[in-house]
């Protein structure tokens, strides 16, 4: 372990096919001649963080972008818990401002660039940084495509794509343009995973995300049969091995059972979404819609199930092979870092990719508030926050000496406390990152070497078609901005009465409008509990399943026993109401709508 990390210290950059790169401090330019300038970053910060590390830690970034970018951060980080309420009031304060039509006041919003007075000190020249003003908002951090897509919806968004060409241009050697397009609205996907024509709202943080499911097959037993690691990549030709395998009482046959590669549409409902192949993109067409009938879902269990049958079957723990205990196969989940401690005895052989959900991609992004005076300063921070690795590390882990300290032979950073607190997920590019004293083994292992194996992690992760999905949930504090029904009724109403305005003669006064009227539908979120509850049950029937003889004495085989699961499901009124194509609100309306809008076009569609 010492030797990868040392190795780590001395790699400079990494040159991969999708530009994953770790950079020296030197790689940003120097920006002198820009007229001071002082920004709001804002972001989210851990419980136990204090106001005075904060101050701190602001002091220590301002010593790099002062010198570098002429610019003066000013740090406002929240709990999670209080982040996004403080983002939506400093907004709503905003927009108060500009109700009110003071030009004077609302000049006061942005951050223009200041001729800032100077001064002298010891023989150097000093900055005054203009003070920042009550309504100011540069760059705030968002999470997940629901917030990315509140705030664009909002019109409080800037867009970045002329940055992106320009001061950002850096960025497209650090940051996938597949990441980059599960940031992007607007526009339509492509099959490539890219987007052609939309608009990047955030520059999302390079992480790793998912995890392998990996085939292990005993090398000494497999050669003793001559099998090589392509004879047993497939389920129906792992089987042969097995019954082989099998032979030999001292193995376990199979440790664990196989693991389907489906995605569900929700976490909380396994049934409902599709079954994905490594092949994936985020643009692929899949309707969420019942598993229990596609072929592969049916054929995966089918085989699970025989393999049950025959007693190859051991279940124990998918992230740790048993060490009494010789195993023919298995399947094991895991990082990329895993077939290092296996392959000396075992074929490793990747059986299903990681998968990135909407939580991992576009993940946690730095946005540029539509009320920043100067969007090319901003991208510039953000560009350091991506691209220059002390820069990136001090917003981590603080002040050294003070929150941290530096292993002198490994480099390794050992957190001294937790008065600086923050997610790595929200602080920038993880590949920039230096490793801790607190990540797990399989963490420092994906940091060795700059990040090798956290960077194949990410070239090989298969991002999900939901990813960039704008479902929306429909509750009953949300529906009247939320539904589509909702404003189908509205639109409807106030047509109306514009035309009995019109008929009576009368002037029609859209500020006077008023509407107000009960969702006709089930709200989303009822729907989604029902379903919930229906295939909690469907799962553990499925678990527990055994061929059986029905009252005619016909065997009902795991294929059929999915024929009557599946008929029961289509039945349940919740899974009607989540399919109704009538509804412009329900689930699956959503989707089609939204794809016909963003997804590819089909050819000779």
């Amino acid at each position: 372990m010492k030797k990868r990390l040392l190795c780590f210290l001395v790699a400079v950059l990494c040159l991969l096919p999708m530009a994953l790169t770790g950079c020296s401090d030197e790689e940003v330019e120097d920006t002198g001649g820009k007229k001071p300038l002082t920004l709001t970053l804002y972001g989210i910060t851990g419980e136990s963080t204090t106001k005075e590390a904060i101050k701190l830690v602001e002091k220590e970034l301002n010593v790099y972008t002062e010198g570098k970018l002429n610019t003066h951060i000013v740090l406002k980080l929240y709990p999670e818990d209080e982040y996004y309420q403080v983002l939506d009031a400093k907004i709503a304060e905003i927009e108060r401002i500009k109700a009110g039509k003071d030009d004077e006041i609302l000049d006061e919003t942005t951050a223009p660039e200041t001729d800032a007075e100077t001064y002298e000190e010891n023989g150097a020249t000093k900055v005054v940084y203009p003070d920042v003003k009550d309504t100011q908002m540069d760059i705030f951090m968002v999470q997940g495509a629901t917030n990315l897509n509140k705030y664009k919806n909002g019109g409080y968004l800037n867009g970045l794509n002329t940055a992106l060409t320009g001061t950002g241009k850096l960025l497209s050697t650090y940051i996938s343009q597949k990441v980059l397009a599960t940031a992007t609205l607007g526009g339509r996907g492509q099959a490539n995973g890219l987007v052609d024509k939309g608009t990047v709202y955030g520059i999302p943080n390079n992480t790793v995300s998912g995890e392998y499911t990996y085939l292990l097959v005993n090398k000494e037993l497999a050669s003793k049969y001559y099998y090589s690691a392509n004879d047993v990549k497939t389920l129906d030709t792992l089987a042969y091995f097995l019954e082989d395998a099998a032979k030999h009482s001292d193995y376990v046959t199979l440790y664990n059972e196989p693991v389907l590669m489906a995605e569900p549409l929700m976490d909380s409902i396994p049934l409902i979404g599709c079954i994905m192949t490594n092949e994936h993109t985020a643009f692929n067409r899949e309707a969420p819609r019942n598993m229990l009938n596609l072929l592969a879902f049916a054929d995966h269990y089918s085989t699970v199930a025989q393999f049950r049958k025959q007693n190859y079957i051991t279940d124990g723990d998918y992230y740790q092979m048993p060490e009494d205990k010789k195993v023919a196969a298995a399947f094991i989940k895991g990082n990329a870092a895993l077939p290092e401690q296996y392959e000396d005895e075992y074929f490793v052989i990747p059986y299903a990719m990681p998968v990135a959900s909407a939580d991992d991609y576009p993940g946690t992004m730095f946005c540029i508030s539509s009320f920043t005076g100067s969007a090319d300063r901003c991208m510039e921070v953000i560009k350091t926050i991506q691209t220059v690795s002390s820069f990136r590390n001090t917003f981590q882990y603080g002040v050294e000496g003070v929150h941290y300290e530096v292993e002198e032979f490994t480099g390794i950073i050992n957190i001294l406390n937790d008065d600086y607190s923050m997610d790595p997920a929200d602080t920038g590019n993880l590949f920039l990152l230096t490793p801790n004293n607190r990540m797990s083994k399989a963490e420092l292992a994906l940091a060795a070497n700059d990040w090798a194996l956290g960077k194949q992690q990410y070239r090989d992760t298969v991002v999900s078609p939901y990813c960039v999905f704008d479902f929306r949930i429909i509750t009953a504090d949300n529906y009247k901005t939320q539904s589509y029904v909702y404003k189908e009724m509205y639109e409807e109403a106030l047509a109306e009465a514009k035309a009995q305005a019109k008929a009576e003669g009368k002037k029609f006064d859209a500020s006077k409008f008023e509407f107000d009227a009960a969702y006709p539908q089930t709200y989303t979120d009822e729907i989604l509990a029902g379903l919930e509850t229906v295939t909690a049950s469907f799962v553990e029937r499925l678990q527990n399943f055994k061929e059986y003889k029905d009252e005619d004495g016909n065997l009902v085989t795991m294929k059929d026993f999915l024929k009557i699961l599946y008929k029961e499901m289509s039945a349940d009124d919740s899974y009607k109401m989540f399919s109704d194509q009538k509804n412009p609100d329900s689930p699956l309306s959503q989707y089609v709508k939204w794809y016909a809008t963003y997804g590819p076009v089909i050819a000779g569609g």
